[in-house]
């Protein structure tokens, strides 16, 4: 039998909150600590570079291999043929966080792939990882047309194996609120390095800040186009900014007290790039909180069952459309 796709419109219940306060974490498995929230074990640490010393605080350059092990390239095979689409960041060694925008020209599992510990996509490097995807799971609000619930997550075939090149980031649970304007924060991807120039072969890696919603949110910036549970990040001046082809890549922010790498954003849209006034707007995973450990820490419990129908396989998860690769 061929490989086939089946999507499904279902009844949604789950939705996009800011986090109560409630640990749905804790309630689920019984961990307290926020090491166990933020996700894998020794997440959030890049074995091969100090991102906070010399020239790691730079703008708009090449990033050294290693100096950002979980950001993914997500690419769409078309005969021998990779394209980079969009960026990603490895949450657990089998998901990947992105922007459900992403998935906009298709859908299908079977057509994408998630390179891996590489900062040069047309160049294989030995301990790079080039994976199929097994299932896309969309979150069931979003909207493409006003960007909000901009989440998705893609559940690779195989786990990967940590090394010093490939590890994962930390999730930011309860920890949005230490977020500011003095907050070490870096973009990462391979998308475009000018709003009409190419999409670059070598990741490229720059410094931002957060921006408050009462400057973005202004008139003379987005107005009320800003998602709830989106915010923006970028410069002053306009000159460091995500662009197309950086889509779905991570907003990474630094914590000292935690000596860790948070995925604060997932770069969601922009007016143009580098504009002065406009600057990244990132989807917030810390308001998805219970939606993203329905999936990463239950994709095994009775919240997810598969159904066997005339076509193959239908993933129905909780509060999602789960497009599933079936043989």
């Amino acid at each position: 039998m061929g490989l086939r796709l089946l999507s499904a419109a279902l009844l949604f219940v789950g939705s996009a909150l800011p986090y109560s306060g409630h640990d749905w974490l804790s309630e689920r498995t019984g961990r307290r600590s926020w090491r166990e929230q933020a996700g894998a074990p020794g997440c959030g640490i890049a074995p091969l570079a100090d991102a906070l010393k010399g020239s790691r605080i730079v703008g708009g350059t090449a990033a050294q291999i290693g100096a950002w092990p979980w950001v993914v390239s997500l690419q769409i095979q078309s005969g021998r043929i990779l394209a980079h689409i969009c960026g990603g960041s490895l949450v657990k060694n089998n998901w990947v966080l992105t922007a459900a925008h992403c998935t906009k020209d298709t859908r299908d599992p079977l057509m994408w792939r998630a390179v891996i510990g590489t900062n040069n996509i047309n160049v294989h490097h030995p301990h790079s990882k080039k994976i199929k995807v097994k299932a896309i799971i969309i979150h069931p609000g979003f909207n493409l047309e006003t960007f909000v619930n901009d989440i998705a997550l893609f559940h690779l075939k195989k786990a990967v194996r940590y090394n010093e090149y490939i590890q994962p980031i930390c999730l930011p649970f309860d920890i949005f609120q230490k977020l500011d304007q003095n907050t070490k924060c870096f973009i990462s991807g391979w998308g475009r390095t000018e709003e009409e120039g190419n999409i670059t072969d070598v990741l490229q890696e720059a410094e931002v800040h957060y921006i408050s919603r009462k400057i973005c949110g202004s008139e003379q910036s987005y107005g009320k186009f800003i998602p709830n549970t989106s915010f923006c990040a970028g410069a002053e001046d306009g000159i460091f900014d995500t662009c197309r082809g950086d889509s779905g890549g991570p907003l990474m922010c630094y914590f000292p007290e935690h000596k860790r790498f948070f995925v604060m954003g997932i770069t969601s849209f922009g007016y143009g790039c580098g504009r002065k006034n406009f600057p990244g707007v990132y989807c917030g995973p810390s308001f998805y909180q219970k939606w993203l450990t329905d999936h990463l820490y239950r994709a095994s419990s009775k919240s997810i069952f598969n159904i066997n129908i005339l076509l193959g396989q239908v993933l129905v998860a909780s509060g999602s459309v789960v497009l599933l690769a079936i043989p």
